[in-house]
């Protein structure tokens, strides 16, 4: 066959670039579009243009109506938990409160549009919490001492007890030089029956002693501050001596201090109907005894305490019981018991102390506060009180908002949850990320184990999780059964960053020292493998989580609408489950 000539060729190549007839650049179909820019023909211009919908732009951007890709969102290219700002073009936390759907969150703070828990003080309801903090816009107690009663000041945006010179105290009190409500600091703070004022404890007593003893004549003041019969100086005596508060060359019992009397002109221990015991002290069998602690004679004379008991409060009382424990008075606090052999007293919440003294959980376990309870997810709302930990990452907090926000639905109304960041130094340790909870408490966290120092407390460092996550270091990620090694997942980056898909861990922990219930969830690629499985806990797990019978959970997810966001069109596959 004989060529075309060269003439012909270059004009069969124009016609089929171009719309004959047409302005450059118009088309009707998109084999009219020879330029890479822009290769797709648009019906409503005839013309070529870079794109038609969003799908036809890069990450990040989207299609304007002149068929020009560029930075935007829309309402379907935020990950979940985020809102698209149109007029920014940017996916942002909230627009209006609407956006925010969890009770700690509830509303849309419009400069860093994101949901907080309060903007003004009118949007703290709790009475313990009636202060927004503007840093944080977080309800808290206070934010200056003016916020705080009267012997009360503001403290890391807590009420604490103290004062100062602005700042006073009730009820009569004074500032006393150390900062604190006190009842006197010097003896002008002081009157009527308790007239001076003890500097070291700084209350208001009948007497101190030593050279500025107030006691009348033939009275000395005691060590705790109470008036009682005897000389105080060498001059109250007739022998011109006075020693231990008792005359030397006594002539009679008025002269010896209280619980003594006199013999053969010297005071001796000793007591008689006419010669009282001092103020405390009672006389049996010619001796002063104490009977409010005295074993041999506890509430009346004679009486003696029988083995094991001892005399507290003028009652012969056994020194293991909650109410006395290893002393007399040394009562436990609720939700302690008296252990150590009954001398210490224990919080009754933890894995070696559960409910009852030496009741010890099993290592798969947890402690609710009375029982012991298998670490799985039908246990899961065994606690009532729950904090959701966030990391700092902005896909990480919403998706911890998403772990707590059906909680209380699911669970019990009267589960409390409280929400905060984990440099809250009172709830996590800020050198080893160890929870400070105890047990009886649950947290709720999202996020792998770089940024979230839990997670990397429980899975890196005491590595009781039972699944952990590991890289090669340069493009390929697993997912690990702690007991073996095995791996149970593996993905190379190339399919990571191809999105529309993740792996995501759902596990539940204990912290080995503290007790604290702890559940964790993220992604094996990215923040939106990580919110994924908060979705997935709040929609599927927990309403359901009688049938989740083990204590953790590995899942694929693909993003089956391509909505870029988890839900209920999308398809979940179990990978890995265990105990």
């Amino acid at each position: 066959m004989r060529a075309l000539p060269l003439a012909v060729v270059a004009a069969l190549a124009f016609l089929q670039s171009c719309s004959c007839g047409g302005p450059a650049g118009a088309c009707k179909t998109t084999t009219d579009c020879g330029d890479p820019s822009k290769s797709h023909c648009s019906p409503q211009l005839g013309a070529c243009v870079a794109c038609l919908d969003d799908t036809m732009c890069p990450a990040g951007q989207v299609c304007d109506g002149t068929g020009q890709c560029h930075p935007g969102c829309d309402a379907t290219s935020c990950t979940m938990g985020l809102t698209c700002d149109v007029d920014a073009g940017a996916c942002v936390g909230c627009l209006t409160n609407a956006n925010c759907t969890t009770a700690q969150q509830p509303l849309c703070n419009p400069v860093t549009q994101t949901c907080v828990g309060c903007l003004t003080g009118a949007d703290c309801h709790d009475p313990g919490k009636p202060v927004c903090d503007p840093t944080s816009n977080v309800c808290v107690a206070c934010i200056t001492d003016a916020n705080c009663p009267a012997g009360q000041v503001c403290n890391a945006t807590s009420c604490v007890p103290g004062c100062n010179a602005a700042h006073g105290c009730p009820g009569g009190a004074v500032c006393g030089p150390n900062g604190t409500c006190v009842q006197c600091a010097h003896d002008a703070d002081c009157s009527g029956l308790t007239p001076r004022c003890d500097t070291g404890t700084n209350h208001c007593v009948a007497c101190l002693p030593g050279a500025s003893d107030n006691c009348p004549m033939g009275e000395y003041c005691r060590p705790d501050f109470v008036c009682e019969r005897g000389c105080k100086a060498n001059a109250d005596c007739p022998s011109g001596m006075c020693v231990n508060h008792s005359c030397t060359m006594c002539t009679g019992d008025a002269q010896c201090a209280a619980g003594n009397i006199c013999t053969n002109g010297s005071c001796v221990p000793g007591c008689s109907a006419t010669n009282p015991c001092g103020a405390g002290q009672d006389c049996c069998s010619g001796h002063c005894e104490n009977l409010q602690t005295d074993p041999n004679n506890c509430g009346v004379c004679g009486m003696a305490c029988g083995s094991g008991t001892t005399c507290c409060g003028a009652s012969c009382k056994a020194l293991n019981t909650v109410n006395d424990c290893g002393s007399c008075g040394n009562a436990c606090a609720t939700g302690q018991g008296c252990c150590g052999g009954g001398t210490t007293c224990t919080p009754l919440n933890t894995k070696s102390n559960c409910g009852a003294c030496g009741n010890v959980c099993g290592v798969d376990q947890f402690c609710d506060g009375t029982t012991c309870r298998n670490q799985t997810f039908p246990e899961f709302c065994a606690n009532t009180s729950v904090y959701a930990i966030t990391d700092g990452i902005a896909l990480d907090t919403a998706a911890t908002g998403v772990l707590a926000s059906t909680i209380q639905q699911y669970c019990s109304s009267r589960t409390v949850i409280q929400t905060g960041p984990q440099t809250t130094a009172a709830w996590v340790d800020q050198t080893t990320g160890q929870l400070l909870l105890g047990g009886g408490t649950t947290v709720v966290t999202a996020g792998g184990p770089f940024p979230n120092k839990p997670v990397k407390w429980l899975e890196r460092t005491q590595q009781v999780t039972k699944v952990y996550f590991e890289s090669n270091g340069i493009n390929t990620f697993y997912f690990k059964k702690r007991s073996d090694g095995s791996v149970l997942v593996t993905e190379p980056s190339s399919w990571c960053s191809a999105g529309g898909h993740d792996v995501f861990l759902v596990e539940l922990a204990s912290d080995p020292m503290s007790g604290t219930l702890v559940l964790m969830t993220y992604g094996l690629c990215s923040g939106a493998g990580t919110a994924t499985g908060a979705w997935y806990w709040a929609n599927q797990m927990l309403p359901n989580r009688m049938q989740y019978p083990n204590s953790w959970y590995l899942y694929q997810w693909d993003d089956s609408n391509a909505n870029g966001s988890a839900d209920t069109g999308d398809a979940f596959t179990q990978l890995a489950t265990g105990l």
